[in-house]
């Protein structure tokens, strides 16, 4: 009654990471790479997997890059690094707790889907116009709380919630365009 004796949900705490390109982000993970061999990375999507795991090999590393829906706890020491957000926050938080995570960084592009759907292409133009490169990363928690709200919205406006190759297709099944916001 009243969730007084309901379970808590488990805190998770996200930390976004976010470029401009998708090609700066993959650069980025290359980097990740070479400074820690333990690192994994974690896509929701197939076509995420596809590129980067294909920019991975161009750069002579092997694979390394995973389906969430395929991940499981066997990855203990490793780090987890997730290379987009799934549309759905709710999603996002029920892998982070059959994983056993309190915390989750997230490499992300403003040039996917995701960002296109509030005004991506805007957001770009203004950082080039304030004079930041490609490669260079933007990290704040007010980012964090946006993409939190952008969820939220999306969560709001969904018909379904199926798989799909790619977020793109994602977003078309659950019937969100720009349109929607």
């Amino acid at each position: 009654m009243f969730g007084l004796f309901g379970k808590k949900s488990k805190k998770i705490t996200i930390a976004d990471k976010i470029w401009i390109s998708e090609h700066a982000k993959f650069n980025a993970c290359v980097e990740l790479i070479r400074s820690n061999p333990n690192v994994v990375f974690v896509a929701w999507f197939e076509m995420t997997k596809q590129s980067l795991q294909t920019y991975l090999q161009e750069n002579h590393f092997q694979e390394r890059v995973y389906l969430a829906d395929h991940l499981n706890v066997n990855q203990k020491g490793k780090e987890l690094i997730f290379i987009e957000h799934h549309p759905l926050q709710l999603e996002e938080q029920k892998k982070a707790v059959e994983l056993d995570l309190s915390d989750i960084t997230v490499y992300s592009s403003l040039s996917e889907p995701f960002f296109e759907l509030f005004n991506g292409e805007k957001i770009i133009n203004l950082m080039r116009k304030m004079g930041v490169e490609e490669f260079e990363m933007l990290e704040n928690s007010m980012i964090t709380n946006s993409i939190k709200k952008a969820q939220k919205k999306i969560a709001s406006k969904v018909i379904l919630n199926i798989p799909a190759r790619s977020q793109r297709d994602w977003l078309i099944n659950a019937g969100i365009n720009n349109k929607s916001f």
